[in-house]
């Protein structure tokens, strides 16, 4: 069984040193060659932890809530400096460690709002909920419930029952190192794609990385960008930056955790805790069904609306009058409600109830 060693770097975050395809540096990552973040993008936020022995770490997080951020598990609790992993995620005979420990103290986690390097604190953690992961192979995904909602800053969509394909476009959002040594600031990049793809409820792939991951390789992520977001073309989260090696190498891998497998452990407590619901990316009715094989085809839709920028979202309908609109070109902000009214439904019936009305009067004229 191959081995993908497991290294991490200063504060648990990725090293840019030379590194094999198969080495994983530890934490966090940030992008290479990637373009400005504008405000659409800001549910992608900063997180920052002291951590339990003192130090401090940032990563990236998205805001999947008003008071609800998305990020790896690594971001958020403590775990030791280095492990060799095997490619199905499991610790390799003579691992120095690489074991998860106590989560952090949830008011040790602050959120930095803005695409700035410093950017002021926006909340704090409040308590935070795990995949329940043993160790850093596999797993690596968490989510954070906040102090506070936070008002007037877009909510981003989830991928959700459904799994992903290879060859599928990503968007890579995040606040780490550039090749330009520049940290701190957001980035992002969206001409990435999936190249390998872990095994999964939703796909049967023989890919020799974890399960419920995919991955991309080359240059992309480096050393503070963990726990970013990888946005479909239809502007949800599906996976979560988790590990990687050589920030400048051309065949290093870098893995991401899926979203949707740790809906029922993971996210349902989480949304229900701060009172919201997801906003769902729904599945084009043409993508219905493809979800077997190796690798088989994603449910790209149209992401799931609800309430204001930040409000409590519904699940989508089925389909049919009720359909959602696209979801905005970019950021995955779902901004305009999907309540219909009594009179609205009336006004649906206008036709009918024309129709009723001069039936009624053609009968008066002929018993005139």
């Amino acid at each position: 069984m191959r081995t993908l060693a497991v290294i991490s770097g200063v504060a648990l975050l990725w090293g840019c040193g030379q590194a094999d395809p198969y080495a994983l540096g530890a934490q966090s990552e940030a992008l290479y060659y990637a373009a400005p973040s504008g405000a659409e993008e800001d549910a992608v936020v900063k997180l920052r932890a002291l951590k339990n022995d003192g130090d401090t770490l940032f990563c990236t997080a998205t805001l999947i809530a008003p008071n609800l951020v998305l990020t790896a598990m690594h971001c958020v609790a403590t775990v030791t400096e280095a492990a060799n992993c095997t490619t199905d995620g499991e610790l390799a005979p003579g691992s120095l460690d690489g074991t998860f420990g106590d989560p952090f103290v949830p008011s040790n986690i602050t959120i930095h709002l803005g695409a700035g390097e410093d950017e002021p604190v926006a909340a704090l953690g409040e308590k935070i909920f795990t995949s329940g992961a043993n160790t850093v192979c596999k797993d690596d995904v968490a989510v954070v419930a906040l102090d506070r909602e936070l008002t007037n800053v877009p909510v981003a969509a989830l991928r959700l029952g459904v799994g992903n394909q290879r060859g599928e476009a990503l968007r890579v959002v995040g606040f780490g190192r550039t090749e330009d040594a520049t940290t701190g600031v957001r980035k992002t990049r969206d001409d990435l794609k999936i190249q390998l793809l872990g095994k999964s409820t939703y796909v049967d792939s023989s890919d020799s990385i974890p399960p419920n991951t995919f991955a991309t390789v080359g240059v992309s992520v480096c050393n503070g960008d963990s726990g970013g977001p990888a946005f479909t073309s239809k502007n949800a989260v599906t996976g979560v930056v988790s590990h990687g090696a050589s920030c400048d190498s051309k065949t290093a891998r870098h893995l991401f955790t899926q979203v949707a497998p740790y809906e029922d452990v993971l996210l349902q407590p989480a949304f229900a805790y701060v009172g919201h619901e997801p906003i769902v990316e729904a599945r084009d009715t043409s993508d219905a069904g493809g979800q077997t094989g190796e690798g088989g085809a994603a449910g790209v839709a149209v992401a799931e609306l609800g309430g204001a920028s930040n409000g409590t979202a519904g699940h989508a309908p089925s389909g049919g009058a009720d359909a959602l609109p696209e979801a905005p070109e970019k950021g995955g902000c779902a901004c305009s409600s999907t309540a219909r009214s009594a009179r609205t439904g009336l006004l649906d019936r206008g036709p009918l109830l024309a129709l009723l009305l001069f039936g009624v009067a053609c009968a008066r004229r002929r018993r005139a």
